[in-house]
């Protein structure tokens, strides 16, 4: 019998050495990536997650597994979260091992971070609470 996370897998994208789980959650898209991602794979993980944001649905990356993360990577990461904040979508990013260098040197890099899926999961429904509020108070 599959677990609960398993039902919710909708599929795997194979970038070389890099995995992409794709799992849909009611309130975003859920993105985690194993593997490595660096020079020879960061433009076909790049492709594969601006798909999502085609979309027009908050993202989360959860990088937690991902054992390398190159500059390339990291550039095409800072890029995608860009092209989601410019499209006024949440794009948190769920940090780890692979990410934490590149953010000690970067200090002014302006991405969402969490510590946990259901951490962002959490910020996004306290955002739709906090905007359907408002619009309660407006339409009085």
């Amino acid at each position: 019998m599959n677990s609960p996370a398993e039902n919710r897998l909708r599929y795997v994208v194979d970038c070389g050495e890099a995995h992409l789980f794709v799992y849909s959650r009611g309130l975003a898209t859920v993105v985690c990536v194993d593997g490595e991602v660096d020079a020879a794979n960061a433009d076909r993980c790049a492709m594969e997650l601006r798909r999502f944001t085609k979309v027009g649905t908050p993202l989360i990356l959860d990088l937690s597994r991902l054992r390398f993360l190159g500059l390339d990577g990291f550039q095409r990461l800072l890029a995608l979260h860009h092209e989601h904040h410019t499209a006024g979508l949440y794009c948190g990013i769920v940090s780890g091992v692979a990410l934490r260098p590149l953010l000690r040197i970067v200090g002014d890099h302006g991405l969402s971070l969490v510590r946990s899926v259901p951490e962002a999961l959490q910020f996004i429904d306290d955002a739709l609470v906090g905007r359907r509020q408002m619009l309660q108070r407006l339409a009085r």
